[in-house]
């Protein structure tokens, strides 16, 4: 038998952060607020001392470093994460950002020690959108590979075991994951057209870029339908993307040429449905609420008014938010508990926060800054 790979909690505190956060999703009360700082995978790949070339080159090479990162992070960082597979988690296809883009004809630059990035931009014509149409997204550029890599790491799945302590002993590659959020319509068109030229279509091409987003939810919902059925991804289907490129527009502009085609996307999904977009949002949070219907506002960015936010949202909608991350990465651990208690009681009392950063540990970030989140959840986010 291959050698276990032992994440030092307990399967009994893996349970009971699955049920704090839990009863935080149905505006219950929990014994105390959650916390779950994002920290990607440009954090966590470094701590397992493989270099990202390597990681983006073998798919062996990929699941080993997500599974090793998961153990890393719930070794080390105080959180109520309490899964290690998933995409954006372990035992996944993990192309970042650059899978939409990179499948639609956009080159992916992949780097030494970094995460991979988009090239330029190619849509600049009708012609082109003609082009578009014709590309099959789930079958070309990262989204082949996405494939490939999935069959290569269930191909390995049985020399990866893992187990909780006290736990049983699973298989994270048996099924691994593809990429099967979205970056949404807008950020996907800011890749194929350069981000300049979509925030210049948005005034005097509305019409060209309206009918490029429509071709991106096409393609999206063609190619997350694929996912379920080779996944074997449970029904009602949850669902969580971002646009995070869409923050610039005006409320205005975003409901004019682009909330067409996020309704499209939200409303092809039936279950739990998570939206992130980074950056100041104060103008976008009541289309959000009640014309997208979100059900989570995830990692929403440290600008937003959290009196506004609490308002439009409080009690309605689940917010992941939204200590500063760079706060986190330079201040001092009491600068950021009490930060992390101001989120608490701006939005605490309506139920349905889980605390986290807003949005993105930074590598680098100290580990005390990182975990002062938790000490503050567990000195002012206790439910009386």
């Amino acid at each position: 038998m291959n050698p276990v790979i032992e994440i030092g909690i307990t399967a009994e505190e893996i349970e009971k952060r699955r049920l704090r956060v839990q009863k935080a999703k149905r505006f219950e009360t929990p014994d105390r607020i959650p916390v779950i700082p994002a920290i990607a995978h440009r954090f966590l790949v470094p701590k397992t001392g493989i270099r990202f070339k390597d990681y983006y080159s073998d798919p062996e090479t990929m699941l080993r470093a997500q599974l090793l990162s998961q153990k890393w992070l719930m070794e080390n960082i105080r959180t109520d994460a309490h899964s290690i597979t998933g995409a954006w988690v372990g035992a996944w296809t993990d192309f970042q950002n650059t899978f939409e883009a990179g499948s639609l004809g956009c080159e992916i630059h992949f780097f030494d020690d970094d995460i991979p990035w988009v090239g330029e931009g190619w849509i600049k014509t009708d012609s082109d959108l003609r082009k578009l149409e014709k590309m099959d997204f789930i079958h070309s550029g990262i989204n082949a590979k996405q494939l490939l890599y999935r069959e290569a790491m269930i191909a390995v799945a049985e020399k990866y075991p893992v187990r909780f302590l006290g736990g049983e002993i699973f298989y994270p590659g048996m099924n691994p994951n593809l990429t099967h959020t979205s970056d949404g319509p807008f950020g996907i068109a800011g890749d194929l057209m350069g981000q300049v030229e979509a925030f210049e279509a948005v005034i005097e091409r509305p019409d060209f870029l309206r009918e490029l987003l429509h071709i991106i939810i096409d393609k999206m919902i063609e190619y997350l339908d694929h996912c379920w059925k080779v996944e074997k991804l449970p029904v009602p289907k949850d669902f969580a993307w971002t646009d995070d490129l869409a923050m610039s527009l005006s409320a205005e502009q975003y409901r004019d040429v682009v909330l067409t085609e996020e309704l499209r996307l939200r409303n092809h999904f039936d279950g739990y449905l998570s939206m992130h977009m980074c950056g100041k949002t104060d103008h976008l949070l009541k289309i959000f609420a009640d014309e997208l219907r979100i059900n989570e506002y995830q990692g929403f960015g440290y600008q937003v008014d959290l009196d506004l936010v609490s308002e439009v949202m409080g009690g309605r909608v689940v917010l992941v938010g939204n200590v500063d991350p760079m706060l986190i990465y330079s201040g001092t651990p009491e600068e950021i508990r009490q930060a992390t208690r101001t989120v608490i009681e701006k939005l605490g009392p309506k139920r349905g926060l889980i605390i986290q950063d807003g949005s993105n540990i930074s590598p680098g970030t100290p580990l005390e800054n990182i975990n002062a989140m938790m000490e503050a959840a567990e000195l002012y986010g206790r439910y009386e």
